[in-house]
């Protein structure tokens, strides 16, 4: 459903769309500071700009609907709080980059955001857990990159 045209921007998508934005290009610029590899093969940035470019073309996508009008869809309307909280996590561990301890910053950060999508934090600390190491195990030994 969409409202007719001439209809006032949609102000929450509005934000929310600028702060992905936002989110996206400081991935994408970041990543292009990253130690690059050696031999063509994708570097220790390949992922993060990967993540921030398909954050931006989704947040341009959002605020393109906002400007025309469109109504928030029921899914935002209905779980405003998870969404902000997600947002308020992201924007915190993003933060926190670079102090060190890794492994113990995304673990809280992944069972936090698992709690917010409604996981039992059992579940959510096992997923947690087994994903942190994962990706610890993919940069250190795979890339062969500190991520502390």
């Amino acid at each position: 459903m969409s409202q007719p045209a001439g209809a006032a921007p949609n102000r929450s998508d509005l934000i929310v769309g600028g702060l992905f934005l936002a989110l996206g290009v400081y991935l994408t610029v970041s990543a292009g500071l990253l130690p690059s590899a050696p031999g063509g093969i994708p570097g220790a940035g390949f992922f993060p700009r990967v993540v921030g470019v398909v954050t931006i073309l989704l947040s341009v996508m959002l605020l393109w609907s906002a400007l025309k009008g469109a109504e928030p869809s029921q899914f935002a309307l209905q779980h405003r709080r998870v969404i902000g909280g997600v947002a308020g996590l992201i924007f915190v561990y993003l933060l926190l980059w670079g102090t060190g301890l890794f492994a113990l910053r995304t673990f809280v950060f992944l069972a936090l955001f698992l709690r917010f999508l409604e996981q039992s934090w059992r579940t959510s600390a096992t997923v947690a857990g087994a994903l942190t190491a994962a990706i610890a195990a993919a940069f250190q030994y795979g890339l062969r990159v500190s991520l502390d």
